[in-house]
């Protein structure tokens, strides 16, 4: 858990909240489809990231739905995710690849924007590859 209550003035949600949910989004996005097992993996992702109110994350997850459908920009859904601990960006990788492979495959698309994204976060190369070793299985 590193989110804690203090929200922002913007709809109440804070901004790391609000890049994490539309980077989920656009994980699963990546292959033209969002179905309802993506978004219950979403929001199940942002419980255990310690949102514990549900009403709260449905909030959440149709604000950032619509921010994600109005941004083009990667760069600006990693800005404030950059900014934490190394292992909660590793958490937040993770959960981009349970979105992906909640359909059991990983398209040239999706691969290509996992790899984007960890760099831009800084994630190792070796990381990452545990990571989807450990989500494929």
């Amino acid at each position: 858990m590193f989110w804690n209550k203090e929200k922002d003035q913007k709809q109440n949600f804070k901004d790391i909240e609000i890049a994490t949910c539309m980077l989920l989004i656009h994980a699963a996005r990546t292959d033209n489809q969002l179905d309802d097992k993506e978004i219950r993996i979403i929001k199940e992702s942002l419980f255990e990231l310690g949102l514990k109110d549900k009403n709260y994350i449905d909030k959440l997850y149709n604000y950032s739905k619509k921010k994600e459908n109005d941004s083009v920009e990667i760069f600006n859904m990693t800005k404030e995710i950059k900014k934490l601990q190394y292992e909660q960006r590793l958490e937040i990788v993770e959960m981009m690849l349970k979105v992906i492979y909640s359909d059991s495959q990983l398209c040239e698309f999706e691969d290509r924007l996992v790899r984007k994204v960890a760099g831009l976060i800084y994630i190792e190369n070796k990381d990452l590859g545990e990571i989807k070793l450990k989500i494929k299985k």
